[in-house]
């Protein structure tokens, strides 16, 4: 019976009804507040899946920290100046908002990728290009140099190239640990309408990296297609196994350490002969068994069972001992 009461008490009556619409119709009640109206509607960005997938990868931050260390190292040791790379930021675009926002002429260099599916691009400030080749080719101060900004030369075009393949070998190492990528030059192009490796409204993955050369700060851009890294995004996702994968430089001094302590054996054959069992019962103390081996040729010392060294016989502090006098280029078991 309560049930039923409370639901009769839900039910407005006639009375009810009618006044609530005069309210209405006088404006004293505004149907703009209620919970179906247009202030209850919220706007959905779709471009926020940038941030999803950005999240779903945090292999590529590991990535391009790596390679920051080691471009700052070729770079300074190209201009021998001191050179600073620094990694700023990852995120997605669609290609068309990217490219939208790209500066005419700009310096958009096209890198096939191997062994995955499509293109990338590496981005310069073409002011930043030319005064760094300039610099290379022993012109002033960075900033100094003026020159107006149109179609490169065919030098620039060179230098260009060969500044990109310096910056795509230490893309290469950064990726080694988490899968071997290639990166392949195929051209440079100033427009940017020009440059079309995917569709607008496909995402891409843009790393931003600022390079500071003496006193000015320029950008590089790495964009790679997101459907590119599709193979590879479970590495990419597993941060665990990302940062296992580094390299630790206590490492290399453990292993040393361990086998600089370690024993290994040493041997020498002075030489074999076939004998008959007869001779063999025959043999008693005193004889002599020849060999098939010189004295004067050099013999073969095996470490762990492998020739490796060409001996020669001798003694030494009243001991019998060897001379190393060389190290067989392929060793071979004995």
């Amino acid at each position: 019976m309560a049930d039923e009461k409370d639901k009769n008490e839900k039910i407005l009556s006639q009375n009810e009804v009618d006044s609530l619409l005069n309210a209405v119709r006088s404006g004293e009640v505004s149907v703009e507040s209620g919970v179906g109206g247009a202030g209850s509607v919220q706007k959905y960005d779709f471009s926020q899946q940038r941030k999803l997938v950005r999240a779903r990868m945090p292999g590529l931050k590991i990535i391009f920290d790596r390679f920051q260390r080691t471009y700052r190292q070729t770079l300074s040791s190209l201009v021998r100046k001191v050179v600073l790379v620094e990694y700023l930021q990852t995120e997605m675009q669609r290609y068309g908002e990217w490219v939208s926002n790209l500066a005419v002429p700009s310096c958009l260099s096209i890198l096939r990728l191997s062994p995955l599916i499509g293109q990338s691009i590496v981005s310069l400030e073409p002011a930043f290009v030319y005064t760094l080749i300039d610099n290379i080719f022993g012109g002033g101060r960075l900033g100094q140099f003026k020159k107006k900004e149109g179609d490169f030369t065919s030098i620039e075009l060179k230098m260009i190239q060969r500044l990109v393949q310096y910056c795509t070998a230490d893309l290469e190492k950064a990726w080694s640990t988490i899968h071997e990528l290639n990166f392949e030059f195929v051209r440079t192009d100033t427009n940017p309408e020009y440059v079309s490796i995917v569709a607008p409204s496909d995402v891409v993955v843009v790393t931003d990296v600022s390079i500071t050369f003496e006193d000015v700060t320029s950008k590089m851009q790495i964009v790679i297609p997101l459907f590119a890294l599709d193979p590879v995004k479970q590495l990419l996702s597993d941060h665990t196994y990302v940062e296992q994968t580094q390299p630790n430089p206590n490492w290399k001094i453990w292993m040393g350490d361990s086998i600089r302590s370690s024993k290994a054996e040493l041997g020498v054959r002075l030489g074999n002969t076939e004998v008959t069992m007869r001779d063999v019962l025959g043999l008693s103390v005193g004889d002599t068994v020849q060999l098939n081996q010189y004295v004067a040729e050099p013999l073969h010392m095996s470490l762990e069972g492998v020739s490796k060294f060409a001996v020669k016989l001798g003694t030494h502090c009243g001991q019998q001992a060897v001379q190393i006098l060389s190290v067989a280029e392929n060793p071979t078991p004995k």
